[in-house]
């Protein structure tokens, strides 16, 4: 071996000598690196660091998918083999649920729609204390299993495995099987390391922000992006206004005014004194108003009475409905109707159904669902505990 080397060495020289009588001479300058054993001396959290680096991502992107425009779901695996979910992200929980097949299908019918989780069946299936889960109506059991979601995996979430489902719409009209809970860990009633914070405890994504995009076109079964660990640029034309959260609760920020454009010299305004707080949800398509306020905001959009306490209007009409501003972090932001109308089939057609409806929290608290979020880019800062909004390209 050592012969056939100095072969080649003598070769190469010959080689290069003759070439440079024909050539010019370039000469490439060589850098010494510092070595590994250098950098782990100099940092021990090199090799950690080089690890997540080069084998894990630190950041995903999950596709959206929608349901009659108004309901934006994922999809995850639970267990091992993976037991294939569709949940709902939502901003307004803290926990993750799933039904399980001890959901009877005679009791609760809407279990016969939905993907079961079946714990016998995953090898990666943790026992854990059978601590009952009850919550809105829910009952269940708390359970711990891998879930993976793109490329992102935990190994052990604690979650609840739901066997009860309420006969009440907020379930019943519910499209995907369950929930990811996105809101602060103070909602959670499972584990204080709920999805997103066994994430970061974990060091699967290196950034506490997660980022929404909604897409509202109906051409496509596309309902937008989640990008969990970041920010994406490219849905972002202009600055990301930061608004601090009031209470680490809810995603719960302050608007300072609400208003609706009737003309070019008439406007009404509601909760213009002293700003009213507002919740961000990410599970629903509706704008929720304080009872008192629900008329008077379809009246002024002329809405008529429809089902389940919703209001209407003619769909002819979508594109001429007054343009209304909410104004957050002293920053104006619009939408007009196609962002607060909704497009329904039922039996009779196509229906347009008013985002605006009781939203059901005390205190007065709004909620700001895809009838607004479909128009901005939003994104959620866990170590900064603010909410930052900009326009879409």
């Amino acid at each position: 071996m050592m012969h056939r080397l100095m072969l080649l060495v003598v070769f190469y020289n010959v080689f290069c000598t003759t070439a440079e009588v024909e050539r010019n001479v370039y000469r490439i300058p060589l850098v010494r690196r510092k070595s590994p054993l250098q950098m782990l001396i100099k940092d021990p959290d090199y090799t950690r660091k080089l690890n997540i680096q080069n084998n894990h991502p630190t950041n995903e992107n999950i596709t959206l998918f929608k349901y009659l425009d108004s309901e934006y779901y994922g999809e995850i695996l639970v267990g091992k083999p993976g037991q294939k979910f569709s949940v709902i992200f939502d901003t307004t929980w803290g926990d993750m649920w799933i039904p399980t097949k001890l959901c009877s299908k005679i009791i609760y019918p809407i279990c016969k729609t939905k993907n079961l989780y079946d714990p016998d069946i995953s090898s990666s299936h943790k026992s854990i204390d059978p601590k009952p889960f009850s919550v809105d109506g829910l009952v269940g059991n708390l359970t711990c299993d891998a879930v993976v979601m793109g490329h992102l995996n935990v190994s052990d979430l604690i979650f609840a495995g739901i066997s009860e489902i309420p006969n009440v719409s907020q379930f019943q009209m519910m499209h995907a099987d369950g929930v990811i809970g996105l809101g602060y860990n103070t909602l959670a009633r499972t584990s204080n390391k709920t999805f997103f914070y066994k994430l970061l405890e974990d060091k699967k994504i290196l950034k506490s922000i997660f980022s929404v995009y909604i897409n509202r076109d109906r051409t496509t079964n596309k309902g937008g992006i989640i990008f969990l660990g970041g920010i994406e640029p490219k849905h972002i034309k202009g600055e990301i206004t930061y608004v601090p959260v009031s209470i680490k609760n809810y995603w719960q920020i302050e608007m300072n005014q609400f208003s609706i454009h009737l003309n070019k010299t008439k406007s009404e305004t509601f909760c213009g004194n002293h700003g009213c707080q507002v919740i961000l949800d990410t599970s629903t398509n509706a704008i929720g108003v304080p009872n008192e306020y629900v008329f008077a905001i379809n009246n002024l959009i002329s809405a008529t009475k429809y089902l389940y306490n919703r209001y209407k209007v003619p769909c002819s009409r979508v594109n001429k409905l007054p343009k209304i501003t909410l104004n957050i972090g002293s920053r104006d932001f619009r939408i007009s109707g196609r962002h607060y109308i909704q497009e329904m089939e039922n039996e009779n057609g196509t229906v347009c159904i008013s985002a605006f409806c009781d939203s059901e929290l005390p205190d007065g608290l709004w909620s700001l669902g895809g009838g607004f979020l479909s128009s901005v880019y939003t994104t959620f800062d866990l170590e900064n505990n603010r909410v930052g909004i900009a326009n879409l390209k």
